[in-house]
């Protein structure tokens, strides 16, 4: 059952199996317009959508994954019983390998394609009865009435334009006491990282390409001061591992950090 479109609105059951065989939807508002643009949003979801379905044959992004779900595994105190959300999941692929640690998992994106994708992940897997992909942009679509035990993300937020509206919605659906972890680059100073695609993409597209490419990297200390700043307490920063990729015509470290904050228990 599609999420109704309506202001007040609960996410759909996930026992029901048409949520696994449609792509569930948040209530969605008007994208097509300049404030669409202005979030960099149809950029991302273009590139995703284009990607969605050879994503995870890469070995480097399952490697990846992976690391990430046992830096998780390490700081979060996991007990089996959380209602997790996963902003920007994709293909779903770390909640996936989280399945044993977590309860249920709602795998939000703004990618049609990678929801298709997260679907038939979620599916092969054999977790339809506790996971579920859903189209929604937190900085956009009306908030869903359920609330959350915690969040992740992994590798998102430097794709979303105003990432301190983010981190207000993320808290806005966590239950107190709730935690948001979040998992990017740190700051990238030349653009390397993303260099390849701006390369392929120069005078193909380049408003797209503007809008996809929106932050390189951040600061990671100056990222867990956004966090307290949209009300999260105990708020702490981690090595996060790296992503290797090649640069430049060589294989280069990317540094990453894992921030991590808590929805006040009160």
């Amino acid at each position: 059952m599609p999420w109704k479109r309506a202001t007040n609105c609960a996410i759909a059951p996930r026992s029901s199996p048409s949520n696994q065989r449609n792509i569930a939807r948040g209530p969605r508002r008007d994208k097509s317009g300049p404030e669409a643009y202005a979030r960099g949003m149809l950029g991302a979801v273009k590139h995703f959508d284009e990607r969605a379905a050879t994503w995870d044959d890469d070995p480097a992004k399952l490697a990846r994954a992976q690391r990430t779900a046992a830096l998780l595994r390490e700081h979060l105190p996991l007990n089996g019983t959380e209602q997790v959300l996963d902003v920007g999941g994709g293909t779903g692929r770390l909640s996936i390998l989280l399945a044993d640690a977590i309860a249920d998992a709602t795998i939000a994106d703004t990618s049609t394609g990678m929801i298709e994708a997260a679907t038939q992940k979620i599916d092969a897997a054999g977790l339809s009865d506790r996971f579920r992909a859903v189209l929604l942009d937190l900085t956009v679509d009306d908030l869903p009435e359920e609330r959350f035990d915690g969040a992740w993300s992994q590798l998102v937020l430097h794709h979303v334009r105003d990432v301190d509206l983010l981190l207000h919605r993320v808290r806005e659906v966590l239950k107190p006491g709730a935690w948001f972890a979040v998992v990017d680059l740190d700051q990238d100073a030349d653009g390397a990282f993303h260099a390849h695609l701006r390369e392929h993409h120069d005078g193909h597209d380049s408003h797209q390409d503007e809008e996809f490419l929106v932050h390189d990297g951040f600061d990671r200390h100056s990222f867990g001061e956004r966090m307290r700043a949209a009300g999260f307490e105990r708020v702490t920063v981690h090595d996060g591992g790296v992503v290797r990729k090649e640069a430049g015509n060589q294989d280069r470290d990317f540094p990453m950090f894992l921030a991590i904050g808590h929805h006040s228990a009160d």
